[in-house]
C-alpha cells in the first residue's frame, strides 16, 4: 500500500512539472490596463505620455457663426471697393481648433510647449466668395521665465468680453521672444521683442520695419482682480519720401480688471486706455488680428480695402506720425450660473497733423453680448455692436449682429 501511494504521488509531481514547463513556453497575455496615469500637478485633463515624464493635455474647440454687417468695408470711408449687388451683407464662418499642452518638471521649473491651430471655412464680404484653410494661432515654448514663438502680444491686457471684436480693445498674436520675472505676491514684469506683422501700418512700399517692437509690461494679479501698465516702441524707415527718414513709434497703456462678487459670482468690470504716436494699432483700432470682424478695419496707404484708412505716418516732406488714443470699459454680469451678459463702450481717435494725410478719425462703439451655456462646455452667444465713425467729417454708422455656437473639449 505504501508503494502504491508513492507511485501515485510521484506520477502527480511529474505531471505537474511537465504541465508547468509547457505553460512556461506559451506566450503570457498582458493584463489589460483600464486607466491612464494622470498628472494632478497641472490640473484636470493632463496625463503622462507613456514611457516619459511629460504631461500632455489634448483639447479643442469648434464654433459655427454668422452675422449681418459684421465685416467688410463702409464705402464712404474707403478708396477701395464699394457695396454693390454682388456684395453680401451676411457673413458665415466655422472653425475647428486642436490644442496640445505639454509640460515637464525640470531643475529650472516647468518646461511647457503649447500649440493651438486648426481649420477654417468662411465667406468674404464681397461676391460671396468662400475661403478655407489651415492656420496656427499659437505655437510657443515657455521655460525658466522665457516665452518664444507665436503668442499674444505682451502689450495686450485680458480677453475681450464680446464675441465681436471691439476697436478699442488692443489684442494681437505675433512672434515673440520674451522674459517674464515673477517678483512675488502676484507681481510680474515682462520684456519682449516682437515681430510687427500688422502694427507697422502703411503701404509695404512706404514703410519698412527696422527693428522688432520692444514691448514691456508690469502686471499685478490678486484675489480682487488684475492690473497692468504696458509700453511698446519700434523703429520704421519711410523710404518713399525725400529725404528718407527713420522714426520711432511708441504706445503706452494701462488696464485694470476688478472682480465684483457682491453683484454676482463671476461678475467683473474692465478698463483699458492707450495713447500712441506712430504706433496706431496698439490702440486696438483694427479690432483684431482678423482685421475685419466687428465692422472696423485698418486700411493701407494706396487705397487697399479698409473701413478706416489710417496709417502710422502720412507721407511727404512735411509728413508726421499719427497720434492715436483709445479707451474702453467692459462689464460682465451673470444673471444665472449659465446665463451672462457682457456690455462694451469704447472710443478711438486718430489724427495726423499733415494736411495732405487722412486727417482725423473718431470711432465710437457700444455693444452687448448675451451668452447661454445650457450644458457644460457648450455656449450660444448673440452679439450686437453699434459703430459710429467720423472720418474727415464724413459720418457713417453700422449695426452689426453676430451669432456663435461654441463647443469646447
Amino acid at each position: 500500500m505504501k508503494m502504491v501511494k508513492s507511485l501515485i504521488l510521484g506520477t502527480a509531481v511529474a505531471f505537474a512539472a511537465s504541465a508547468g514547463a509547457q505553460a512556461a513556453d506559451l506566450p503570457v497575455k498582458a493584463k489589460p490596463v483600464g486607466y491612464v496615469k494622470i498628472c494632478p500637478q497641472y490640473g484636470p485633463g493632463f496625463y503622462y505620455i507613456p514611457g516619459t515624464d511629460i504631461c500632455l493635455k489634448v483639447g479643442g474647440l469648434v464654433f459655427a457663426e454668422a452675422g449681418y454687417y459684421a465685416s467688410g468695408a463702409i464705402p464712404t470711408l474707403t478708396f477701395g471697393p464699394t457695396w454693390n449687388r454682388d456684395d453680401t451683407d451676411l457673413q458665415w464662418r466655422s472653425r475647428g481648433y486642436i490644442s496640445l499642452d505639454a509640460r515637464q518638471n525640470t531643475a529650472y521649473g516647468t518646461l511647457r510647449s503649447y500649440i493651438l491651430g486648426g481649420f477654417e471655412q468662411r465667406d468674404t464680404s464681397a461676391t460671396n466668395a468662400i475661403t478655407a484653410g489651415a492656420f496656427i494661432q499659437y505655437a510657443f515654448i515657455q521655460f525658466a521665465g522665457f516665452t518664444a514663438g507665436t503668442a499674444n502680444s505682451f502689450f495686450d491686457f485680458g480677453v475681450n468680453y464680446l464675441t465681436l471684436s471691439a476697436a478699442s480693445n488692443p489684442w494681437n498674436w505675433v512672434n515673440v521672444f520674451a522674459y517674464t520675472a515673477n517678483l512675488g505676491n502676484g507681481l510680474s514684469a515682462t520684456i519682449s521683442l516682437e515681430e510687427q506683422t500688422t502694427t507697422a501700418l502703411g503701404s509695404p512700399a512706404t514703410i519698412q520695419q527696422e527693428s522688432p517692437a520692444i514691448v514691456g509690461n508690469v502686471r499685478l494679479d490678486q484675489a480682487w482682480g488684475s492690473a497692468q501698465v504696458m509700453a511698446a516702441t519700434y523703429q520704421q524707415r519711410f523710404h518713399s519720401i525725400s529725404p528718407a527718414r527713420d522714426d520711432w513709434g511708441w504706445a503706452v497703456g494701462a488696464g485694470v480688471e476688478i472682480k465684483l462678487p457682491m453683484l454676482g459670482a463671476g461678475d467683473t468690470i474692465k478698463f483699458v486706455a492707450v495713447t500712441a504716436e506712430g504706433a496706431t494699432e496698439y490702440t486696438g483700432l483694427s479690432g483684431s488680428p482678423y482685421g475685419g470682424i466687428g465692422g472696423v478695419t485698418l486700411g493701407f496707404a494706396g487705397g487697399a480695402v479698409g473701413t478706416v484708412l489710417v496709417t502710422d505716418y502720412a507721407g511727404g516732406i512735411a509728413g508726421t506720425q499719427t497720434d492715436a488714443s483709445s479707451m474702453m470699459v467692459q462689464f460682465r454680469h451673470f444673471w444665472t450660473p449659465t446665463l451672462r451678459s457682457s456690455f462694451h463702450a469704447g472710443y478711438n481717435e486718430a489724427y495726423n497733423r499733415f494736411a495732405g494725410g487722412f486727417g482725423g478719425v473718431q470711432v465710437v462703439q457700444y455693444g452687448h453680448s448675451l451668452a447661454w451655456s445650457p450644458v457644460k462646455d457648450l455656449t450660444l452667444a448673440l452679439d450686437v455692436l453699434y459703430t459710429e465713425i467720423d472720418a474727415n467729417q464724413i459720418e457713417t454708422d453700422r449695426l452689426a449682429t453676430w451669432f456663435r455656437i461654441t463647443r469646447t473639449f
